[in-house]
Protein backbone atom coordinates (compact mmCIF):
# COMPACT_ATOMS: atom_id res chain seq x y z
CA UNK A 1 0.00 0.00 0.00
CA UNK A 2 0.94 3.81 -0.96
CA UNK A 3 1.36 6.37 2.02
CA UNK A 4 -0.73 9.11 1.95
CA UNK A 5 0.60 12.38 0.30
CA UNK A 6 2.39 14.99 2.00
CA UNK A 7 0.40 18.04 2.70
CA UNK A 8 0.97 21.30 0.10
CA UNK A 9 3.93 23.21 1.88
CA UNK A 10 5.09 20.01 3.99
CA UNK A 11 8.71 19.25 3.47
CA UNK A 12 10.90 20.97 0.51
CA UNK A 13 10.79 19.64 -2.98
CA UNK A 14 14.72 18.63 -2.93
CA UNK A 15 13.97 16.50 0.19
CA UNK A 16 10.97 14.61 -1.96
CA UNK A 17 13.00 14.84 -5.17
CA UNK A 18 16.34 12.22 -4.43
CA UNK A 19 13.63 9.41 -3.00
CA UNK A 20 11.40 9.65 -6.20
CA UNK A 21 14.21 9.55 -8.16
CA UNK A 22 15.50 5.79 -6.75
CA UNK A 23 11.97 4.74 -6.50
CA UNK A 24 12.01 5.58 -10.65
CA UNK A 25 14.88 3.72 -11.32
CA UNK A 26 14.13 0.76 -9.05
CA UNK A 27 10.75 0.57 -11.55
CA UNK A 28 12.43 0.49 -14.58
CA UNK A 29 15.10 -2.20 -13.08
CA UNK A 30 12.66 -4.40 -11.83
CA UNK A 31 11.07 -4.38 -15.49
CA UNK A 32 13.79 -4.86 -17.20
CA UNK A 33 15.26 -7.85 -14.63
CA UNK A 34 11.54 -9.35 -14.98
CA UNK A 35 11.87 -9.71 -18.67
CA UNK A 36 15.19 -10.37 -18.56
CA UNK A 37 14.43 -13.24 -16.15
CA UNK A 38 11.09 -14.31 -18.49
CA UNK A 39 13.85 -14.84 -21.40
CA UNK A 40 16.13 -17.02 -19.04
CA UNK A 41 13.13 -19.59 -18.26
CA UNK A 42 12.04 -19.10 -21.94
CA UNK A 43 16.07 -20.57 -22.93
CA UNK A 44 15.73 -22.95 -20.13
CA UNK A 45 12.86 -24.85 -21.21
CA UNK A 46 14.15 -24.65 -24.79
CA UNK A 47 14.17 -28.32 -26.29
CA UNK A 48 12.79 -30.19 -22.89
CA UNK A 49 8.87 -30.20 -21.45
CA UNK A 50 7.63 -26.77 -20.45
CA UNK A 51 4.77 -27.92 -18.34
CA UNK A 52 6.63 -27.91 -15.29
CA UNK A 53 7.83 -24.16 -16.32
CA UNK A 54 3.75 -23.10 -17.11
CA UNK A 55 2.74 -24.96 -13.55
CA UNK A 56 5.15 -23.28 -11.62
CA UNK A 57 4.38 -20.23 -12.98
CA UNK A 58 0.76 -20.25 -11.83
CA UNK A 59 1.76 -21.43 -8.75
CA UNK A 60 3.85 -18.49 -8.70
CA UNK A 61 0.26 -16.01 -9.45
CA UNK A 62 -1.36 -17.96 -6.35
CA UNK A 63 1.68 -17.47 -4.39
CA UNK A 64 1.69 -13.54 -4.77
CA UNK A 65 -1.66 -13.32 -4.55
CA UNK A 66 -1.93 -15.14 -1.13
CA UNK A 67 1.45 -13.36 -0.25
CA UNK A 68 -0.23 -9.54 -0.58
CA UNK A 69 -3.55 -11.37 1.28
CA UNK A 70 -1.16 -12.14 4.22
CA UNK A 71 0.50 -8.72 4.17
CA UNK A 72 -2.71 -7.02 4.36
CA UNK A 73 -4.56 -9.46 6.75
CA UNK A 74 -1.78 -8.25 8.80
CA UNK A 75 -1.89 -5.16 8.35
CA UNK A 76 -5.18 -4.69 9.17
CA UNK A 77 -5.32 -6.93 11.96
CA UNK A 78 -2.63 -6.25 14.55
CA UNK A 79 -0.98 -2.99 15.66
CA UNK A 80 -1.71 0.29 15.20
CA UNK A 81 -0.08 3.29 13.15
CA UNK A 82 2.57 3.60 16.49
CA UNK A 83 3.67 -0.02 15.99
CA UNK A 84 7.31 -0.72 15.82
CA UNK A 85 8.76 -1.10 12.33
CA UNK A 86 5.70 -1.10 9.76
CA UNK A 87 3.34 1.12 12.25
CA UNK A 88 4.40 4.64 10.58
CA UNK A 89 4.09 2.86 6.92
CA UNK A 90 2.46 -0.22 6.32
CA UNK A 91 -0.19 -0.40 8.85
CA UNK A 92 -0.68 3.22 8.68
CA UNK A 93 -1.37 3.20 5.10
CA UNK A 94 -3.57 0.33 5.28
CA UNK A 95 -5.86 2.00 7.93
CA UNK A 96 -6.00 5.05 6.05
CA UNK A 97 -7.34 3.19 3.44
CA UNK A 98 -10.31 2.02 5.50
CA UNK A 99 -10.86 5.21 6.18
CA UNK A 100 -10.77 6.76 2.53
CA UNK A 101 -10.78 3.28 -0.15
CA UNK A 102 -10.19 5.99 -2.72
CA UNK A 103 -7.58 8.26 -1.52
CA UNK A 104 -5.17 5.81 -3.05
CA UNK A 105 -6.11 7.71 -6.96
CA UNK A 106 -4.22 10.48 -6.14
CA UNK A 107 -1.07 8.61 -5.75
CA UNK A 108 1.46 8.20 -9.39
CA UNK A 109 2.53 5.34 -10.54
CA UNK A 110 5.86 5.88 -8.51
CA UNK A 111 4.20 6.72 -5.07
CA UNK A 112 2.12 3.27 -5.95
CA UNK A 113 5.13 0.57 -6.74
CA UNK A 114 8.81 2.45 -5.71
CA UNK A 115 8.68 0.62 -2.82
CA UNK A 116 7.52 -3.00 -3.51
CA UNK A 117 9.77 -2.37 -7.07
CA UNK A 118 12.59 -1.38 -4.75
CA UNK A 119 12.25 -4.96 -3.21
CA UNK A 120 11.74 -6.79 -6.41
CA UNK A 121 14.72 -5.17 -7.86
CA UNK A 122 16.79 -6.34 -5.09
CA UNK A 123 15.20 -9.70 -5.15
CA UNK A 124 16.16 -10.31 -9.24
CA UNK A 125 19.35 -9.00 -9.10
CA UNK A 126 20.42 -11.92 -5.89
CA UNK A 127 19.12 -14.36 -8.50
CA UNK A 128 21.45 -13.41 -10.73
CA UNK A 129 24.50 -14.59 -8.66
CA UNK A 130 26.47 -17.38 -10.01
CA UNK A 131 25.05 -20.31 -7.72
CA UNK A 132 21.21 -19.65 -7.01
CA UNK A 133 21.58 -18.55 -11.18
CA UNK A 134 23.00 -22.06 -12.18
CA UNK A 135 20.64 -23.65 -10.11
CA UNK A 136 17.33 -21.88 -11.53
CA UNK A 137 18.40 -22.57 -14.85
CA UNK A 138 18.40 -26.37 -14.01
CA UNK A 139 15.16 -26.33 -12.91
CA UNK A 140 12.65 -23.69 -15.03
CA UNK A 141 9.68 -25.22 -12.91
CA UNK A 142 11.22 -23.54 -9.51
CA UNK A 143 12.56 -20.22 -11.64
CA UNK A 144 9.71 -19.66 -13.01
CA UNK A 145 7.68 -19.99 -9.53
CA UNK A 146 10.22 -17.71 -7.93
CA UNK A 147 9.67 -15.12 -11.65
CA UNK A 148 6.08 -15.21 -11.31
CA UNK A 149 6.17 -14.90 -7.53
CA UNK A 150 7.75 -11.61 -7.59
CA UNK A 151 6.74 -10.08 -11.02
CA UNK A 152 3.04 -10.65 -9.67
CA UNK A 153 3.93 -9.58 -5.98
CA UNK A 154 5.70 -6.57 -7.63
CA UNK A 155 2.20 -4.97 -9.25
CA UNK A 156 0.05 -6.26 -6.10
CA UNK A 157 -0.17 -2.10 -4.93
CA UNK A 158 -1.00 -1.26 -8.74
CA UNK A 159 -3.52 -4.26 -9.35
CA UNK A 160 -4.99 -2.88 -6.01
CA UNK A 161 -5.33 0.54 -7.06
CA UNK A 162 -6.83 0.07 -10.63
CA UNK A 163 -9.41 -1.78 -8.41
CA UNK A 164 -10.24 1.18 -7.19
CA UNK A 165 -10.00 3.12 -10.67
CA UNK A 166 -13.67 4.50 -12.16
CA UNK A 167 -11.87 4.01 -15.35
CA UNK A 168 -8.91 2.05 -15.82
CA UNK A 169 -6.64 1.02 -18.65
CA UNK A 170 -8.88 -0.55 -21.42
CA UNK A 171 -5.93 -3.39 -21.42
CA UNK A 172 -6.36 -3.32 -17.44
CA UNK A 173 -10.41 -3.47 -17.83
CA UNK A 174 -10.19 -6.17 -19.99
CA UNK A 175 -7.66 -8.39 -17.65
CA UNK A 176 -10.20 -7.52 -14.99
CA UNK A 177 -13.29 -8.83 -16.97
CA UNK A 178 -11.86 -12.03 -16.98
CA UNK A 179 -10.82 -12.27 -13.99
CA UNK A 180 -7.23 -12.58 -14.44
CA UNK A 181 -6.18 -9.42 -11.90
CA UNK A 182 -8.00 -8.01 -9.52
CA UNK A 183 -11.42 -6.00 -10.39
CA UNK A 184 -13.51 -3.23 -8.31
CA UNK A 185 -16.44 -5.37 -8.44
CA UNK A 186 -14.40 -8.10 -6.43
CA UNK A 187 -12.57 -6.21 -4.16
CA UNK A 188 -15.48 -3.96 -3.30
CA UNK A 189 -16.83 -6.72 -0.59
CA UNK A 190 -13.35 -5.81 1.55
CA UNK A 191 -14.54 -2.60 2.27
CA UNK A 192 -17.92 -3.36 3.35
CA UNK A 193 -18.36 -3.29 7.41
CA UNK A 194 -16.16 -5.05 9.09
CA UNK A 195 -13.97 -5.35 6.35
CA UNK A 196 -12.49 -8.86 7.90
CA UNK A 197 -12.49 -10.93 4.08
CA UNK A 198 -11.52 -10.79 0.61
CA UNK A 199 -7.45 -9.97 1.71
CA UNK A 200 -5.24 -10.82 -1.34
CA UNK A 201 -5.44 -7.75 -3.82
CA UNK A 202 -3.12 -8.77 -6.72
CA UNK A 203 -5.32 -11.17 -8.61
CA UNK A 204 -8.01 -11.84 -5.78
CA UNK A 205 -8.30 -15.49 -7.13
CA UNK A 206 -7.46 -16.61 -3.72
CA UNK A 207 -10.01 -14.55 -1.92
CA UNK A 208 -13.24 -16.76 -2.58
CA UNK A 209 -11.21 -20.16 -1.31
CA UNK A 210 -9.61 -18.42 1.41
CA UNK A 211 -12.92 -16.62 3.19
CA UNK A 212 -15.34 -20.39 2.55
CA UNK A 213 -12.89 -21.92 4.73
CA UNK A 214 -12.53 -19.25 7.60
CA UNK A 215 -8.88 -19.12 6.88
CA UNK A 216 -8.21 -15.36 8.15
CA UNK A 217 -10.32 -16.24 11.43
CA UNK A 218 -8.60 -19.76 12.00
CA UNK A 219 -5.32 -17.82 11.84
CA UNK A 220 -6.36 -15.03 14.23
CA UNK A 221 -7.87 -17.46 16.43
CA UNK A 222 -4.69 -19.38 16.89
CA UNK A 223 -2.80 -16.62 17.04
CA UNK A 224 -4.60 -15.17 19.66
CA UNK A 225 -4.54 -18.50 21.79
CA UNK A 226 -0.33 -18.51 21.69
CA UNK A 227 0.24 -14.68 22.30
CA UNK A 228 -3.30 -13.29 24.40
CA UNK A 229 -3.71 -10.91 21.89
CA UNK A 230 -6.98 -9.79 20.36
CA UNK A 231 -7.64 -9.36 16.84
CA UNK A 232 -7.72 -5.43 15.67
CA UNK A 233 -7.65 -4.04 19.45
CA UNK A 234 -5.39 -1.65 18.44
CA UNK A 235 -7.66 -0.63 15.47
CA UNK A 236 -8.17 2.83 15.98
CA UNK A 237 -10.39 3.43 12.27
CA UNK A 238 -13.87 2.58 13.67
CA UNK A 239 -14.35 -1.19 12.14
Amino acid sequence: MERELPAKGAGSAAAVAPKRVVFAGAIALAAVLSILHGLRIAAATRGVDVFPALLGALAGVLLADFASGVVHWACDTWGNERSAWFGDSLIRSFREHHRSPTAMLAHDWIEVNGEVASAAAAIFLLLLAGAPAGWLQEHPGWYALVWATVSVGALSNQFHQWAHAPVPPRLVRALQRYGLVLSMRRHAPHHRAPCIHRYCISTGWLNPSLDAIGFWRGLERAIQRATGRLPRADDATGR
